[in-house]
Formats: structure tokens, sequence, C-alpha cells
């Protein structure tokens, strides 16, 4: 019989939230929690009794996989088990003993002026039941009516772990943030299923495997940012069809293959970073689609080749464009450089007689610089995460 968890409360005074390093502890509760008692419970999916409904046949990829809903208090229990940090505080001590030992078993998330106790031992579903009820008061988490989680906030908090699949069962989250942690493993598929979804950052941690063409189901998805990790595989065409996508983040990582011209079907489009991956083949024309699309990030793709399309020029409100240490050549179309918009231009390799700034490309093309134009050559770059 696997070990279950008992929970034993005890009254601490703590300092305000925002001073206490506790209250970090309480955030990332999201990770240890059960963690001794996940194997007692059956999975999500594999014939555990949480009552959600089948997916998978009709409204899912069926590759993916049956995934049965669970309450918003087992998936909070869920990510909690999942995310783990490196280390815990111990807890205020009655004795004010601020160097008392801490069980390497223990986790300690608090509510208000109490710190819940977290060993092995004999389960009592009453406590159990207390700590679900918590997840809304711990920092990070923010919820929204019924107390049904809208925000997962855990940016650089030093979180390792996995991404759960059952995070999908927060079918309200509006925001996921798990930027710059130390998360490992893949990407679950059935973070496409999270519709409310409009912010989705997962930069700079260590996920392997590929993109998973899922997340083209999040039709809601604003910001998209799995940028800096250990992504392999090409980039899903399916990415093409999210209608208000604004900014799609990927860079440095390890995809190839070519860029997909289905992106060029992403009418909301701001921002577009593809650079130092190990992309090949030429730009689609299709990219010129792109109406709305401001910085187009291309850089650090060796096998990038082909010239830069001359339909590049119709990005009427296009101000940055970086094609260096690819393999691009031809030199830069006058219909680009004539971008009155455009500001910054990083094409070291693509020079019209030996030109690669602007206000010489305009020279050499016989165009008058855009009224108020600094002609700047490149710099001024426009990195988010």
């Amino acid at each position: 019989q696997p070990p279950r968890i008992s929970y034993t409360c005890c009254v601490a005074t703590m300092l305000p939230r925002q001073a206490t390093p506790l209250t970090l502890a309480c955030a990332l509760a999201v990770g240890f929690l059960l963690a001794s008692s996940s194997s007692a419970e059956p999975a999500a999916g594999e014939g555990g009794d949480g009552g959600g409904e089948p997916i998978g046949k009709g409204g899912a990829d069926p590759a993916a996989g049956e995934y049965e809903f669970i309450s918003e208090g087992e998936a909070m229990m869920a990510v909690l088990k999942a995310l783990r940090p490196h280390s815990w505080p111990a807890p205020p001590a009655e004795d004010d003993d601020e160097d008392a030992e801490v069980e390497d078993d223990e986790v300690f998330v608090a509510k208000n002026d109490v710190v819940v106790t977290v060993t092995e031992g004999s389960a009592d579903p009453n406590r159990e039941r207390g700590i679900v009820g918590m997840h809304c008061e711990w920092s990070g988490v923010t919820c929204g009516a019924d107390n049904k989680v809208v925000r997962l906030e855990l940016n650089v908090k030093d979180v390792e772990g996995t991404i759960p699949r059952d995070i999908a069962s927060l079918r309200e989250l509006e925001r996921l943030y798990l930027f710059a942690n130390q998360l490992t493993g893949t990407i679950p598929r059935e973070l496409g299923l999270l519709a409310n979804l409009t912010h989705l950052s997962l930069g700079d941690n260590k996920l392997e495997g590929t993109l998973p063409p899922e997340l083209s189901r999040l039709q809601n998805l604003e910001y998209l940012y799995i940028f800096s990790n250990r992504l392999e595989g090409s980039v899903p065409p399916e990415y093409g069809s999210m209608p208000k996508l604004k900014h799609l983040g990927l860079w440095t990582n390890h995809l190839s293959g070519t860029i997909p011209a289905e992106l060029g079907g992403l009418p909301s489009l701001e921002y577009l970073w593809l650079n130092t991956n190990r992309l090949s083949g030429t730009i689609p024309p299709s990219l010129a689609s792109l109406t709305r699309l401001r910085y187009l990030y291309l850089s650090g793709n060796p096998s990038l080749s082909g010239p830069l399309p001359p339909g590049l020029g119709a990005l009427s409100s296009l101000e940055g464009l970086y094609v260096q240490f690819t393999n691009v050549t031809g030199g830069v179309p006058c219909e680009v450089a004539g971008i009155e918009t455009l500001r910054n231009l990083e094409a070291h390799n693509a020079s019209i007689d030996g030109c690669t700034d602007l206000p010489c490309l305009r020279a050499a093309c016989g165009l008058a610089p855009p009224q108020g134009a600094e002609g700047a050559a490149g710099g001024g770059g426009h990195q988010v995460g």
C-alpha cells in the first residue's frame, strides 16, 4: 500500500506575504504536496474517478488519447505534485528557533497565519479537502468567479519538475506563466484544451521533445512564448490557424525543417521570432500576408537560403527585419528597402552594391528616405519574453 498523506496544522506568526520566503513556498507548494500519494491515486484518464468528460473521439485529436477532466481542486493538487522547487524554507517555529530542522518529506503551505505541515502517514480526508480549498490563496494563483483559477504565474521561481497534463482541467485558465525555471520533460498536448488561454509563457526552461500541434486549438491565444528550450522537430503548420495570435516566440531552440507557409495566415501577428534555430529552405512569400507584422526575426539559421521575397515590401507596418547569420542572398529588394516604417535592418549577407544599412540601400534603389526617418541600420532590436 503506497504511503498516503496526513495534514497537521500549526498556528504561526508570519511576516507580510511580500516579505517572507515562506510565501514563495506557498505558491510553489505547487510541487511536492502529494508526491508521496501520487501512486496511490489513479491518474486522470487511467481509471480515476475524476468524473470528467472523456475527449479524444471527435472533439480532440485521437492521437492525443482520451483525457478525462477532473475537478479544479484535484487539478491544482496535480500541479502541486508535478512542480518542485529546489528547496523549502522552514516554517516559523513556535519557540522562534529559526534553525529548526525540517524533514525532507515535509512541505509547508501557508494560508493567512496557518502553516499546514504535510508528512507521510495515514490520510485525513477532512484535512485533504481543506488543503484543496486553499489554492486560491497560494502566491502566484489568481482565481475568478466561483474560485476558478484564471492565472497561474510562477515565473522565475526556480521551479523544477514537469508540466502536468492535468493543468488542462483548469478550464477557466487565461494566463499560464512558467518562464525562467528549471522545467524538464515535454510540453503536454493537453494544454491545447485550455480554450480560454490568452497567454502561454514556457520560455527559458529545459523542455525537450517537439512543439505540440494541438496548441493550435487555442483560438483565443494572443501570446505564445516557448523560447530558449531544447525543442526539436519542425514548426507545426497548424500554428498558422490561430486568429488572435500577436506574438509567436520560438527563438533559441533546435527547430529544423522549413518555415511553414501557413504562418502567413495569422491575421493578428505582430512579432515573429524564429531566430537561432536550425531552420532551412527559403523564406515563404506567404509571410507578405502578415499585414500587422512589426518585427520579423529569422537570424541565426545558417541553412536558411534563397532571396528575400520582394512581396515582403507589402508589410506596411514592418519596423524591424533581421536575417543576418543566414545564407539568404540576392540583396535586399528595393520593395523592402522602401517600407516607410522600417527602421531596423540586419541583412549583412544580403547587400546591394555593398550596402547593408537603410540609407545606403534606399539611395542605391533611388528611394528618398521616409519623412522623419533616421535610417537606423540594425540595433534597437525588440526582443521580448
